[in-house]
């Protein structure tokens, strides 16, 4: 290397800190071409720096390296330390990876932890549809119905995106489907706003039904009597749920989500099992009818 060659990496080298090339390589944003992970730390690049809004393990997720998170946490970095929007790595690991999630949950992560809106993993997780991080959560202990700055629960943040696979999931965990937020809106109100934006699919008209099996009745009304705004502009849908919702319910599906309810916030496959009712019951009361 010529010596003017040396001169530009020692100038590029001396501009940034081993911290800060420990979060830009994490972030691949490299200082150098050869930087790695596990030798900046080794020169004493410090794993609990923020740099700027993000320290490095929360980089780490939002980036889904999970090797980079294990190598971060054996190297002492603060499992539930916050970033500059008071959200933790978990927060970033929920919407991206599983694997994140549970190394996070092994070192002792929080699951209910809330950020800046009083956001948990768990809504995060919904929000963005990855169930198998919904289901991981849940297991550690995540409240299926945590309530944000707006009283939206993890079951509103996955309806309004139509999220099938969450919503099933948050269900089986017992996810309360009468709950109301701030505005008066519901888990199914939120879904038909998106319906009447003519966004709908399949999938999302599978979810609405499955939100209706698990109410027992089926109301888009608010609190005040008003209908969703949104309806105004689909008279055709409308037209359809107005039907639905003078169709009275029958005893069948409102015992069904009284049980239901009463079982409370626990995974209601093995609940529901330990139940004396035929399997016929129990299939029905576990939505799969």
């Amino acid at each position: 290397m010529s010596s003017t060659m040396w001169y530009i990496m020692q100038s590029i080298q001396s501009k940034y800190s081993l911290s800060e090339r420990l979060i830009r390589t994490i972030a691949a944003i490299r200082s150098f071409p050869h930087d790695n992970v596990e030798d900046l730390i080794r020169k004493g690049a410090d794993v609990n720096r923020m740099h700027g809004t993000l320290k490095p393990l929360h980089c780490a997720c939002m980036v889904a390296d999970a090797d980079c998170v294990e190598l971060l946490l054996e190297k002492g970095a603060e499992v539930n330390a916050l970033d500059g929007y008071n959200r933790t790595a978990l927060h970033y690991a929920a919407e991206k990876d599983e694997n994140c999630v549970e190394l996070l949950l092994e070192y002792g992560a929080q699951p209910n932890a809330l950020d800046g809106n009083k956001d948990t993993p768990l809504h995060w997780a919904a929000f963005k549809d990855n169930p198998e991080c919904v289901r991981a959560l849940l297991e550690s202990g995540a409240c299926p119905n945590a309530r944000d700055y707006n009283s939206d629960t993890p079951l509103s943040w996955a309806a309004m995106k139509g999220n099938l696979e969450s919503v099933k999931v948050l269900l089986d965990y017992g996810a309360q489907i009468h709950v109301t937020n701030l505005k008066g809106q519901t888990p199914i109100s939120r879904l038909v706003a998106l319906l009447a934006r003519g966004l709908g699919t399949e999938q999302e008209e599978e979810c609405l039904e499955l939100l209706c099996r698990a109410a027992g009745r089926f109301e888009i009304r608010r609190a005040d009597g008003t209908l969703p705004r949104e309806l105004s502009k689909d008279p055709q849908l409308l037209a359809r749920l107005t039907n639905m919702v003078a169709q009275v319910p029958t005893l069948r599906s409102l015992a069904r989500c009284a049980v239901r309810q009463s079982l409370g916030a626990q995974f209601l496959p093995t609940a529901v099992k330990e139940l004396p009712l035929p399997e016929t019951i129990k299939d029905y009361l576990l939505l799969r009818d």
